[in-house]
């Protein structure tokens, strides 16, 4: 195993072949309910989604032996703990992102989404002002709202602005 590795190779490839080898057991099992033969019209709604499936299991079931015929040869380290750290300081925001999406809109989240990926990278390399950080989240988050639902009249969830928004129009 390599130095500060977390995981080594071959347990991360053994983890996608059991993974990638689950998704194609369900495809197959959900084709089984649409069904998967012949009929008078052609291939039943199941046919090709099964067989599908069947690849993907069957290429998941080859990378798994694969990687046990290999098992000595993979215990490099895969991720070193650094490099881990890495990888978190972008994808716990986004988890949080995802998260919030439906909560607060999409407006609202990439606005809070993009301060803080800025405010962050002030304290680390960059220098943003605030005025920066407020006019770039702003006019992303302002420029999308144009875009998408003014200009392309695509109906994208605005969360509590949009209810915010109707209360006032209510009102006046």
């Amino acid at each position: 195993m390599a130095g500060d590795s977390l995981i080594t190779t071959r347990w991360v490839e053994l983890g996608v072949a059991a993974f990638t080898a689950g998704l194609g057991g369900i495809v197959m099992m959900g084709s089984l309910e649409q069904g998967i033969g012949w009929g008078d019209a052609g291939p039943e709604p199941g046919y090709f989604p099964f067989y599908i499936g069947l690849l993907l299991a069957l290429a998941s079931l080859a990378t798994a032996l694969q990687t046990l015929w290999r098992w000595q040869a993979l215990r490099t380290g895969f991720v070193e703990r650094a490099a881990f750290g890495q990888v978190l300081r972008v994808f716990l925001p986004m988890l949080a992102f995802v998260v919030a999406l439906p909560l607060l809109g999409l407006y609202l989240t990439a606005f809070l989404f993009i301060a803080w990926f800025m405010a962050r990278d002030r304290q680390r390399q960059r220098r943003y002002g605030a005025s920066q950080i407020l006019a770039i989240a702003g006019g992303v988050s302002l420029a999308s709202y144009l875009i998408f639902a003014l200009w392309f009249k695509v109906p994208l969830d605005a969360g509590p602005l949009a209810d915010l928004a109707r209360l006032l129009r209510s009102l006046s």
